[in-house]
């Protein structure tokens, strides 16, 4: 939610020179995210080994790489990096975005960008689930070369 009330898909549109509009960041992250992420539960509640590699992508990606939240405030975007008012911008593939804010910290002034708030949130039980796998697997080897 803080993420769309402060225009992630358009601050990364500017920030990078992609095209993402408000309605791809809610079909992703609103609809298919959210889908994905019921998948690999319901495989790993089932046993099937294939869900595992889905588990970690979601423990890694959003679990572990929401720092990143963190260092967009430092990079330079590519639209406009001196204009601290959101801007429109019409992209070489011709769509044509309105309201590009600018998170730039030597620009905005703050230091912030979208999701920076709440980006602990998932990080928290991602990282907790690699240290406990992990974990248990040593376990399991420590178990495997006692018993051997």
């Amino acid at each position: 939610m803080e993420e769309y009330l402060t225009g992630f898909g358009p601050a990364m549109s500017r920030l990078f020179n992609i095209t993402w509009a408000e309605r791809g960041f809610l079909i992703v992250f609103a609809f298919v995210g959210p889908a994905l992420y019921a998948l690999p539960a319901i495989g790993l509640f089932y046993r099937i080994r294939f869900a595992g590699f889905f588990a970690w992508f979601i423990f890694i990606g959003p679990g572990v790489a929401e720092f990143t939240h963190f260092i967009f405030p430092l990079l330079r975007p590519v639209i406009n990096p001196e204009t601290p008012q959101s801007v429109s911008h019409l992209f070489p593939n011709g769509v044509y975005i309105p309201q590009l804010p600018n998170y730039y910290v030597h620009t905005a002034g703050t230091y912030y960008f979208p999701g920076m708030y709440t980006a602990i949130l998932p990080m928290i039980p991602g990282i907790y689930a690699i240290y406990r796998l992990l974990k248990e697997d040593r376990q399991r080897k420590a178990l495997v070369v006692r018993d051997n």
